[in-house]
């Protein structure tokens, strides 16, 4: 027997964990501890003070207030907020870079109508 997923679940990585390995989850994900690996959702993902992400991350929308080492694709929006530190490349919709942020890398805007046809592409 199959069981429902609730779609409004909220993944939680905490302060003091550390994951070696990738994610892929299609709720939205908080992370506050150490991820070294890609992670991927359909929903969103925060990156809270204390979080560092050693990897690649697809998402749909993502608020950054830790550290990326890696590239940031997502399909919506891309948050930057302080004291977030971003190494790596950004190509999305939408862009938003708080006073205080660091973000070494290149940011390529894509139309959403583009991103759909590229992700097409992909599949």
């Amino acid at each position: 027997m199959a069981k429902e997923v609730n779609s409004n679940a909220v993944n939680l990585l905490c302060e003091g964990t550390l994951i070696v390995g990738d994610i892929k989850t299609k709720n939205d994900i908080r992370i506050d501890g150490i991820l070294k690996g890609k992670i991927a959702t359909s929903g969103r993902l925060v990156v809270g003070n204390t979080a560092k992400i050693e990897g690649d991350i697809e998402c749909a929308n993502i608020d950054v207030m830790g550290v990326i080492l890696g590239n940031i694709n997502a399909s919506q929006a891309v948050s930057l907020k302080a004291p977030g530190k971003v190494i790596g490349d950004i190509p999305s919709a939408i862009l938003s870079i708080e006073p205080g942020v660091f973000f070494n890398g290149n940011c390529q805007m894509i139309k959403k109508e583009n991103r759909v046809l590229q992700e097409t592409v992909k599949s």
